[in-house]
């Protein structure tokens, strides 16, 4: 299994936290700070099986990340390590109602001596654009302490969790049902390995905080939110080395020059092909 002092200290955390509210806070803001969103292993033709101990060691090295199913996963390991009571389940990022295929890996938090178990937290570090703090688990409008908000509602047997306007999805909704991280598997290899898997169409990085959302698409570098509108093209590979390095904490040595390279001939192919659709 994962070391957890190793993975604290990824995310700047010198001593394992309380398994308490602040405690689940603390680990929750801490892993979203220093862990980025990327698709990179997916364009990088780098497919690895869900497996805890290879996570662990991509994300030490430079500053990587990875996607939802693989941050969720490290992050549900590290909670319950902590003390939390962390359950798993199939969720699916996009409209409401679409009938569309598991995408996401959400993740439910009890937090130990809670008087009566009623309060369950919604933790997750895979959307790129989500929440710095959990969630209370509550019908209505969940804030951080920025001004982007979520709004959570009840279902039958499932949550809608609504994105706030600055996001690039509409939600996710998440199925009551608990499952295991094997549930997880083919839905991992389908979306990093078909070619027709929307994670194919664009190299992302992003990363979150209490204001904004910061992404890079392809050649497309922008920072939104209530009070920031930015956006400007990545020039050239050493730009796009920098925005990698500045914005994301991705160290483009540790990724070496060969996949650095890789990475910008395919981000600035996606961007042509965008701009000869007229996207």
């Amino acid at each position: 299994m994962p070391d957890v002092e190793r993975l604290l200290a990824r995310i700047g955390l010198d001593a394992a936290p309380a398994a308490d509210l602040a405690g689940l806070r603390a680990v929750h803001r801490a892993y979203l700070s220093a862990m980025p969103y990327d698709t990179l292993a997916i364009h990088l033709g780098e497919f690895a099986p869900l497996d805890l101990d290879g996570l662990l060691a991509r994300v030490t090295d430079g500053g990587r990340g990875g996607y939802c199913f693989e941050l969720n996963g490290l992050l549900a390991w590290l909670l319950e390590a902590l003390g939390f009571e962390v359950s798993r389940h199939e969720a699916r990022v996009g409209p409401r109602y679409d009938d569309g295929p598991t995408n996401h890996l959400a993740l439910v938090v009890r937090v130990p001596g809670d008087d009566d178990g009623s309060t369950a937290w919604l933790a997750d570090a895979g959307l790129g654009e989500g929440w710095m703090e959990p969630l209370a688990l509550v019908p209505g409008v969940q804030a951080g302490p920025g001004r982007l908000g979520w709004t959570l509602e009840r279902e039958t047997d499932r949550w809608w969790i609504r994105h706030h306007p600055w996001g690039s999805f509409p939600g996710f909704v998440m199925s009551d049902a608990v499952v295991g991280l094997d549930a997880f598997a083919e839905h991992h290899e389908r979306l990093s390995c078909h070619p027709d898997s929307s994670f194919k169409r664009a190299v992302v990085v992003q990363s979150t905080d209490d204001h904004a959302v910061t992404t890079l698409r392809a050649r497309t570098y922008t920072r939104r939110g209530p009070d920031v509108d930015e956006q400007r093209l990545v020039t050239d590979l050493d730009d796009y080395a920098d925005t990698l390095l500045s914005a994301f904490g991705i160290d483009p040595a540790a990724l070496g020059d060969t996949r650095l390279e890789r990475l910008w001939h395919q981000a600035s192919a996606q961007h042509d092909a965008w701009t000869a659709a007229g996207a």
